[in-house]
């Protein structure tokens, strides 16, 4: 069974962002996420992995007109039930999308990479559809930070790949030189850090990206 297109799962993704740790992931994430779409001009973006939705609405709030992607029904679902305006949502998946070459100006996939079959189909697949000088905006969980450390003991994280900052920039460079972002700086027991000054030398969990295909 595949955990991730069980409807089960999907609220259960959900009601993580209603959990104080969960707000305060959030809070940080959105805000890596809000400086990075300050450099972004284009109006339409091209979702993939939109999962519950949960990125797809603070997109739509940003002003972009989505088209929302996730081969999971049960994620689809769960999505729509949120009632997001001017979002498309198309049940495929990322590694074999429906639309022509050089389609979008504007693409985003919050942790996603993480959990397909094969990383190097997918970026073929985004490159392919993505226009020259368009946007990649990412979001990846840091194999270097406590939830790459402790995933063995998570039933959601012990079944994804997790990449290091440095794995990042090389798959990234396959379009151009991305900037990187670095919040969620987890203890070893999960608590938060960002507010902290010395942070010694603990890991950001969450790396968010952007990158202009050459």
């Amino acid at each position: 069974m595949n955990i991730y297109k069980e409807l089960a799962f999907a609220q259960e993704y959900d009601l993580f962002y209603q959990t104080s740790r969960g707000q305060a992931v959030d809070k940080v994430e959105k805000a890596l996420i809000l400086d990075i779409l300050t450099q972004v001009h284009g109006r339409e973006m091209l979702e993939l992995g939109c999962g519950t939705g949960h990125w797809t609405a603070f997109f739509n709030e940003n002003g972009f007109r989505v088209i929302a992607v996730d081969e999971s029904a049960a994620m689809l679902e769960q999505a729509q039930r949120k009632e997001i305006s001017n979002v498309h949502w198309i049940k495929a998946d990322a590694s074999r999308l429906p639309f022509p070459d050089q389609r979008f100006d504007v693409i985003a996939a919050i942790t996603l990479f993480e959990f397909v079959d094969d990383i190097d189909i997918l970026f073929k697949e985004i490159s392919r559809v993505l226009k020259p000088e368009g946007i990649l905006i990412t979001g990846w969980l840091n194999a270097l930070s406590e939830v790459g450390k402790q995933k063995e003991h998570s039933s959601i994280f012990r079944h994804a790949t997790l990449y290091t900052p440095e794995e990042i920039k090389k798959r990234l460079s396959l379009l151009d030189t991305a900037q990187l972002y670095y919040g969620v700086y987890y203890d070893e027991e999960f608590g938060m850090l960002d507010n902290k000054i010395d942070r010694g030398d603990v890991q950001p969990a969450f790396i968010a990206s952007i990158v202009k295909k050459k």
